[in-house]
């Protein structure tokens, strides 16, 4: 086999709490994970070539050195101590800096798929371990099932739950940067992060509203109606629905820029396919 073509899921946030800050610069925190049928298309290419290449379809693309699945391919091919040579490209349709775990998917794709094309013989829980170093959701992606998680985010026991719930997500089109939400959560007297915690289905969904006025004055409008929630960090926001007919009231309140997706949730990540 010299190729393999991988869809790498996204998640929601169903909830997430931040409990606060370790000495080492990480936070605790405590989220409920569900992936859904919102997919990167990833396509892994052995190569004779003596490199590692990765692309997306995005302009710009960001490419190589800064990409997290080159900082994937790499980590696994130091830890294994053998040369990877590989083409790797991505199409995205998860919205980047949405909350959605895009990248870090992508990076647990990347193990997943390398590890198995190039039979490795890698376990899940060693991925898993190599996947903590590039970021915390990547373990998650790479545990492929529901979950509740806490530690940083790679503290993961499943979630049993059958959940049929349908879901509205709704990309205001920005960028939300984890690092910076983080920051400001940071520089929040202990009061207040208290009362994010006790009075918040996510401790981020504050602060996010705050620095995106236009948006956080179209949340408002949309809570009149639906419950809606904020994934992550942002900048994605969803719903669950029934009715469709409402739904497509709730789609001409939003700006003509938004763009949306209509979602089901997975049981199962479609990766677990390819690991032992």
């Amino acid at each position: 086999m010299d190729s393999l073509k991988l869809n790498s899921p996204a998640k929601l946030n169903l909830n997430l709490s931040v409990l606060g800050k370790r000495i080492d610069g990480m936070h605790e925190i405590k989220t409920r994970f569900q992936l859904i049928n919102l997919f990167d298309e990833v396509l892994i290419k052995k190569t004779l070539s003596k490199s590692i290449s990765v692309k997306t379809n995005l302009a710009p693309s960001i490419e190589n050195k800064k990409n997290i699945v080159f900082s994937a391919i790499k980590l696994l091919s130091d830890h294994v101590g053998k040369e990877i040579h590989c083409e790797v490209d991505i199409i995205k349709n998860i919205p980047l800096g949405g909350g959605l775990g895009g990248g870090s998917s992508n990076a647990a794709t990347a193990l997943i798929g390398i590890n198995f094309l190039f039979e490795l013989g890698l376990t899940s829980k060693e991925l898993m371990k190599l996947g903590e170093k590039l970021g915390a959701d990547v373990p998650f992606f790479i545990f492929g099932k529901n979950a509740f998680a806490s530690g940083i985010g790679e503290i993961l026991s499943e979630d049993n739950k059958n959940i049929n719930d349908k879901y509205l997500l709704l990309f205001p089109q920005i960028h939300s940067s984890t690092k910076e939400l983080f920051y400001k959560w940071d520089v929040l007297n202990k009061s207040a992060q208290k009362s994010l915690l006790d009075n918040e289905e996510n401790s981020f969904l504050p602060i996010f509203l705050d620095q995106n006025r236009e948006v956080k004055i179209i949340f408002h409008e949309l809570c009149k109606n639906n419950s809606f929630k904020l994934s992550g960090t942002g900048s994605t926001i969803f719903c669950t629905y029934n009715d469709i007919s409402e739904i497509e009231k709730t789609l001409k309140k939003i700006p003509s820029k938004w763009r949306h997706s209509f979602c089901e949730p997975l049981q199962c990540s479609p990766l677990l396919t390819y690991l032992k």
